[in-house]
């Protein structure tokens, strides 16, 4: 006759560890389960930034500034100042072709900056942009003066030497895809060189 052996009792220490373990593994399981494995977003340079927003060649020379910087330059600086957004469908096109002239003229950075929220909540910066440029500014039928995209304004040391918003005023229906034909393109980039030109101090302008 086999006599069984009868087990001895699991200590209540050890039915803790096991317990403890099995609170633990689940809870593992839980958080790794619902943990979100997110790759490091690529930090984007002003230029990539601006290709996607406009759709130009990633070889851009624009370089992101604020109002306030905008207005410094525009007090004491020197410096070349596209003011635009991308919801403005004449943007575009626009700072693609300022973008070719001034890479001809070897000119590696132009200040961008985007005023569509500023203008919205009437920060005084921008306001102040406003009145520095109001000589160039178009003014309503109402006899509002108010800042256009696109435009771009050419600085020295504070002094304003060159400004054009030809397509910020463009009344009717007409689209920029109808409107830049090869002509005004070609149009446009001479009067860009004159502005580079006369900006850089040169006597005569680059046909683009």
């Amino acid at each position: 006759m086999t006599m069984k052996v009868k087990k001895a009792p699991m200590p209540l220490w050890q039915k803790i560890i096991y317990i403890l373990s099995f609170v633990f593994l689940f809870w593992a399981f839980i958080y790794l389960g619902t943990k979100e494995y997110n790759t490091p977003i690529k930090e984007l340079s002003d230029s990539e930034s601006f290709t996607k927003e406009f759709g130009i060649t990633s070889n851009n020379v624009y370089d992101y500034i604020t109002a306030k910087e905008a207005l410094e330059i525009l007090n004491t600086k020197t410096g070349i100042i596209f003011f635009g957004f991308p919801e403005n469908n004449w943007s575009h096109t626009y700072a693609s072709l300022l973008n070719e002239v001034a890479k001809y003229y070897e000119i590696d950075k132009i200040y961008y900056y985007n005023f569509q929220k500023d203008r919205a909540n009437n920060n005084s910066y921008y306001e102040n942009i406003v009145a520095k440029l109001r000589g160039y500014l178009p003014v309503l039928d109402d006899g509002e003066v108010d800042l256009y995209a696109p435009s771009v304004v050419f600085v020295k040391e504070g002094q304003i030497i060159g400004y054009d918003d030809e397509t910020s005023i463009i009344h009717g229906t007409v689209d920029p895809i109808t409107y830049w034909t090869g002509e005004k393109m070609q149009t446009q980039k001479v009067l860009f060189g004159t502005l580079v030109s006369k900006y850089l101090g040169e006597d005569d302008g680059k046909e683009g």
